[in-house]
């Protein structure tokens, strides 16, 4: 998933937010012991990669341009949890997306509920400006700065790292990747691998989705996506809870409906 895909209206170079740089001076084994506090993120595996985020026993969220993907599969791979795999029954793309807006959200209906791995709840609060945030993904790895997918290294590993909301706008986030002693002691930037993964706040209500990886800019033209001073784009997932929720009661008044009608059939 190389071509270039826009979060938002701007006309900077982008590509879809994914997996994990690491810092040069931080040990790997930090960012996956960091991940796997994260058991609610999954990877997709879209033909190009693809991860979600479990925010009900039967419904994963995740970016539209990786549920579009995955649709393309036939059948449709099965999300692991706990080593178990579950079948995928629906996808719902939100109305908004045409393929570059901030709409690029999607939801993914599992046949099944995963009963081994806590659902994390979508965040609903407007307080997101200047929050730390945990990213999570299992595709390219590589460290900050490096040339684009250098060694080819998709292990499919889970890392975890910890960033900050520097910008929200309406429908979405931004993560500036800092240098120096700017930067967090576990930062990370997306590569490719891993789009539609989730951006964790922790409250002290508990832990929250916050955003799902839409994409990252070359804000420095360098060529290096993922470099010191480029930004990284998320899906503000507060802006779209009414979307959300209004699709999960959508899908549980119809099932309703039908075991309804099962039951006066018989």
């Amino acid at each position: 998933m190389l071509k270039i895909l826009s979060c938002i209206a701007v006309a900077l170079a982008m590509t879809p937010a994914h997996a994990l740089l690491i810092r040069g001076d931080r040990d790997d084994a930090e960012y996956l012991e960091l991940a796997t506090r994260y058991g609610s993120s999954v990877m997709l595996d879209a033909p190009d990669g693809g991860e979600g985020v479990l925010i009900a026993p039967r419904w994963v969220l995740t970016a539209a341009h990786i549920a579009k993907a995955l649709q393309q599969v036939k059948p449709m791979p099965k999300l692991v949890f706990a080593g178990r795999g579950h079948e995928i029954e629906s996808v719902f793309i939100h109305p908004d997306w045409n393929g570059g807006a901030p709409a690029d959200l999607a939801l993914v209906l599992l046949r099944g509920p995963v009963k081994a791995i806590a659902p994390t709840p979508i965040y609903r609060a407007s307080d997101e400006a200047g929050k730390p945030v945990v990213i999570v993904g299992h595709g390219y790895t590589g460290r900050i700065g490096e040339k684009p997918l250098a060694g080819n290294r998709w292990d499919r590993r889970k890392r975890a790292a910890i960033n900050t909301v520097d910008r929200v706008a309406p429908r979405t986030l931004e993560l500036h990747i800092k240098g120096g002693d700017d930067a967090s002691d576990l930062q990370g930037a997306a590569t490719p691998g891993d789009g539609g993964g989730p951006a964790f706040i922790e409250t002290p209500e508990g832990l929250f989705v916050a955003g799902i990886g839409c994409a990252t800019e070359d804000t420095n033209a360098d060529g290096i996506v993922g470099n010191v001073g480029d930004q990284e784009i998320y899906a503000r997932v507060s802006a779209f809870a009414a979307w959300i929720e209004a699709a999960m009661l959508e899908v549980a008044a119809r099932e309703a409906d039908r075991l309804m009608g099962d039951s006066d059939r018989r």
